[in-house]
């Protein structure tokens, strides 16, 4: 698991090293079960550290024992579609047929991560409007999904698609939502992906003096208000509005900002009296309008009531720490 984090977070050569260091390798546990399957796992870290023949081999034998099994979780296991990709230089025809079978499998298991995830890895073997329509099929899976990384990376790669075909302001629309996202996630290594792809082509994230500009005023209470500390529901509760209605506000100022919550105060150029907003028993102090009139409001909390208290921490054991 921790080698999979460190391949979403860009940081493949220290899964390597972590890998070598604990003997992360074929042959593995006859029996064992792990989320994600050890033997596809390994062939997408070659993947990732640029070894596509190694990975190419691992991803076949670990395709064949799990047919032998009749294993067929894309969402556990998604040996094909990383095998496709490995394959996709050298044996154009073949990698084809696994992209196939990836999504063939994911469709038969049935769920949006599954089915998003395989048209994602895909679309990776392809190009131009081919690419994009899969990216497309892909961002519509993984938006229905719990999963927030894939669905990430299905952003990035279709902004980056975009790109590619000459759609320059649709493709910023997908990267912005997919720093957003990306940010959200700590994918460090796909959020810079993402403004390269920007920088390259002239489509870089607002820059601080601009950002403030293009929110309506609407957005900017909800930017406000979040940067204070409170959550979205709260702010619904605030502005009398839908939570729907925020969170599509929350997102709108993200993307603009090109920054995900923790960083909206300084992409918004906002001071530390709007960040720790002042917390009465049972009420906020939240912040007024960027007009500078004082219409500050007290935002009441929901009761804490019959929780029980937690014990006093108490000192550690003498001795080193143990995980």
């Amino acid at each position: 698991m921790l080698i999979d984090t460190l391949i979403a977070r860009g940081r493949s050569r220290e899964a390597w090293d972590l890998a070598i260091d604990f003997g992360f390798h074929p042959p593995y546990h006859a029996t064992a079960m792990v989320l994600p399957d050890a033997a596809s796992l390994y062939g997408k870290l070659l993947l990732a550290v640029g070894r596509p023949a190694g990975a190419a081999a691992a991803l076949t034998e670990a395709g064949a024992q799990l047919d032998i099994r009749g294993w067929h979780n894309t969402v556990w296991a998604p040996w094909a579609g990383h095998l496709a990709i490995a394959l996709a230089e050298d044996e154009p025809e073949r990698s084809r047929a696994y992209a196939r079978r990836s999504v063939a499998d994911a469709e038969r298991f049935g769920t949006a991560s599954a089915i998003g995830t395989a048209l994602r890895l895909s679309a990776q073997i392809e190009d131009g409007q081919q690419a994009v329509e899969l990216l497309e099929r892909a961002v519509a899976h993984l938006g229905q999904s719990p999963a927030g990384y894939e669905h990430a990376v299905a952003l990035v790669d279709l902004g980056a698609a975009l790109r590619r075909v000459g759609r320059l302001e649709d493709a910023q629309e997908y990267l912005y939502q997919g720093i957003e996202l990306a940010q959200h996630c700590a994918a460090d290594g796909l959020v810079d992906r993402a403004r390269r792809e920007l920088a390259n082509y002239g489509l870089r994230p607002n820059r601080l003096g601009d950002v403030r500009e293009t929110l309506s005023q609407p957005e900017w209470d909800v930017a406000e208000l979040a940067v204070g500390g409170l959550s979205p529901q709260l702010i619904a509760d605030r502005l009398a509005l839908p939570l729907s209605l925020v969170n599509r506000r929350l997102a709108a100022v993200y993307r603009k900002a090109g920054s995900g919550p923790d960083g909206l105060a300084a992409a918004l150029a906002m001071g530390s009296e709007h960040r720790s907003g002042e917390r009465w028993e049972g009420e906020w102090w939240a912040p007024g309008p960027r007009d500078g009139s004082d219409a500050a409001a007290l935002v009441e909390l929901p009761e804490r009531s019959g929780l029980p208290e937690l014990p006093e921490a108490s000192e550690p054991p003498d001795g080193p720490d143990r995980f």
